[in-house]
This record gives structure tokens, sequence and C-alpha cells, in this order.
């Protein structure tokens, strides 16, 4: 996961810098109902998120943009999207149906494959869709006081507008998914997007900690989520419940997770700081590495290599599944980086402030 997740403020002040007077100061610029404006740089204005889906390559950010490439990214189109909000994340189920995340509690849909998108879901919906859900489950069960709790927290989303990003989405199959934001927002679909639920009352997350990235465990079904402030969940879909491991040796924000080959899950975060476990959270390794800036992406390669950034530059290359790490000769090589995707013949898709960069990877 991107550094999307790690400098929340970060988009809210490229998009504010990059617009002209203007706009940034009339009263109806809305970005919910501004489409993404053409532009031939598309490919170098900040981008967050760059992933590849079948043979198709796609990259997301600033002002709505997304992106994609059949050419291994040498050249890229961008894509028909109703909304000038930054974009965070994007997940596809198969080569048509693609979902994309982002600030304003933007949802995006694309059944074509990425070409053009429709707005789902939005920020506004956020709060007024969950004070509905959540006062009929407080009818319902009116002696859980969470319930009144959560009630509470909509009248206050209601209050703020549309102003919570959400930084993930994670579609498990083309109509069942979660995406994870910002204070803890969790919602679910199983109907491919049509309707999308609250399940902050599933979640081991009393604190409302951001939720910045998933990776897949071994058991289908159940996967990581990590956060801020220390915080891991194991989510499990068939028992519809997020539950809390206390075991995590450090109370520091994780921005990456991945999954090594051998079902170990590495982490990344503030400070550079990496941690591994091979037993689901029961047991933690320090991972050794360089001293680098904060860990902010991390992906696994076709030859089981595991891959992680910091925000600085700096790029990490792991061949035991992730125990240790190495500094590449890459690094440095890229500017900023906000998210990573292997490209072909021993490359990397870098994404960053100044759109997407192509490295070689020295074996």
């Amino acid at each position: 996961m991107a550094i999307r997740n790690a400098l929340l403020g970060l988009g809210i002040m490229l998009a504010a810098i990059s617009l002209p007077a203007t706009l940034a100061s009339a009263t109806t610029y809305d970005v919910l109902k501004l489409p993404a404006a053409p532009t031939k740089i598309a490919d170098r204005a900040p981008l967050f998120v760059v992933k590849k889906f079948g043979d198709r390559y796609f990259a997301a950010g600033e002002r709505g943009h997304i992106i994609y490439s059949d050419d291994n990214g040498k050249t890229w189109t961008q894509a028909e999207v109703p909304v000038r909000s930054t974009l965070l994340d994007i997940d596809f189920a198969n080569e048509q149906q693609g979902w994309a995340v982002g600030h304003e509690g933007v949802i995006l849909h694309s059944a074509d494959g990425g070409k053009t998108w429709e707005l789902q879901y939005d920020g506004l919906r956020y709060g007024e869709e969950g004070l509905a859900y959540y006062e009929k489950m407080a009818e319902q069960d009116p002696d859980n006081e969470f319930y009144q709790y959560l009630i509470g927290e909509m009248e206050f989303a209601i209050s703020q507008g549309a102003d919570k990003p959400f930084f993930s989405v994670n579609m498990h199959d083309e109509l069942h998914g979660h995406v994870g934001g910002a204070y803890g927002m969790l919602m679910e679909t199983e109907d491919g997007g049509k309707h999308w639920e609250h399940r902050l009352h599933n979640v081991d997350n009393d604190a409302f900690n951001h939720l910045f990235d998933v990776s897949p465990l071994p058991e289908p079904g159940r996967f990581f989520l990590s956060g801020e402030a220390g915080l891991l969940l194991i989510g499990d879909i068939n028992e519809n419940r997020a539950e809390r491991v206390h075991s995590v040796p450090w109370e520091g924000s994780f921005f990456a997770t991945v999954d090594a080959a051998d079902g170990a899950i590495v982490m990344g975060g503030l400070r550079g700081r990496m941690f591994r476990t091979a037993t689901e959270g029961e047991t933690w390794t320090v991972v050794e590495k360089p001293p680098t800036s904060a860990i902010v992406a991390e992906t696994r390669l076709a030859d089981g290599t595991l891959v992680a950034a910091g925000v600085a530059g700096e790029i990490l290359t792991s061949t035991d599944n992730g125990q240790s790490f190495a500094m590449n000769p890459a690094s440095g090589s890229v500017g900023l980086i906000f998210d990573i995707a292997e490209g072909d013949d021993h490359s990397l898709l870098v994404a960053g402030p100044k759109g997407i960069k192509t490295v070689t990877l020295a074996q």
C-alpha cells in the first residue's frame, strides 16, 4: 500500500496547490460533481497507486486521474472518471469489474476493464445512511450501548460532510468486497457495490484508528488489516468479524503489508520499522534491514522476491520471504515513492509525485 495511506493530508495539499486560483476560491467548485479533466500529462501528475490486473496496469491519483497501460507501462491512456477526488487505491475482481476509492469517501466502479468509471458511493452518503442503519440496529437491540455510540459518530459525520478518505479496496469476488479508510471506516458490499453497508460494529477498533492496508492469509476468506498506532486486525469474511491482534510489538503505524510465498506476513511502517509473523500474529520477529524512511509500499514479485519501498526513495529486496531486506542498487533513482508494482524484465513501476517511472532491479 502506498504513501497515500501514510500522508493523509498530502493529497489534499497537492489538489489545493494544483487548482487555478479562480477555481480554488469558487464556491461552486465541487470535486464530487465535476468529472476528471482530460490531460496529456496524467501519467506525470501525482499518482498514489499503481497495480496490475491481468495484462493491464492501472494507476490513480490527484484530481480523479485514472490511467491504464497495455504495454507494460510504456504508454498510458486516461480513463473517463466522473469525479475530481484524489484517488488512493484500485482493485479488480476480474478483467472487467473494477473498483477505485479515495478522498471524499468516493467509491467508483468500472464494468469495462477500467476504461470508464461510475460513482457508486460518496462521503455524504456515509453519515446519512450510517445514521439510518445504526438507528435501526439500536431499535432492534436497545440494550447495546455501542449502537448508541455509533449513532453519535454518524451524526458527527453528517456535520463534517464528505471529509474522510477510503484508503483501500479489497474485492473478494465480483459481488463481495470491503473498503476501509480513515477513522476506522469499513464498508461491505455483497452485490457488486449496488449497496454498501457499515461494518464498524463488527470490528475490534474502538479507537477508530485508520485502516491502511490488507494482505490475505493462507486460509480462504481470512486476511490481515493493518493501520494506525500499531493496529492489526485479523478479518474473516465467513465470520463477518475482524478481531484485534494484541501481540504486535510496536505502537507505530503500519502503512504496508505483504504476504510472503511461505504464508508469512511482513509489515512496514513509520521510521522504516518492519516486522514479520509466520503465526498469524502469535509471534513476531524484527526484520533485518538497513535504516530507511517510512516503509509505504510492499509487493511480491512473480519469483517470490519481496520488494519494499521507503517514501524517500529507498528500494529494498528480500529473497528469504521477508526475514531480511537489502538495499537494491535501484534505490534513490526515482525520487519520492508512493507505490510500486512489478514490471517486465526485472523492472519496477513506481508511482510518485511526478507520475509513473520505471526502474530496473539489480538481480
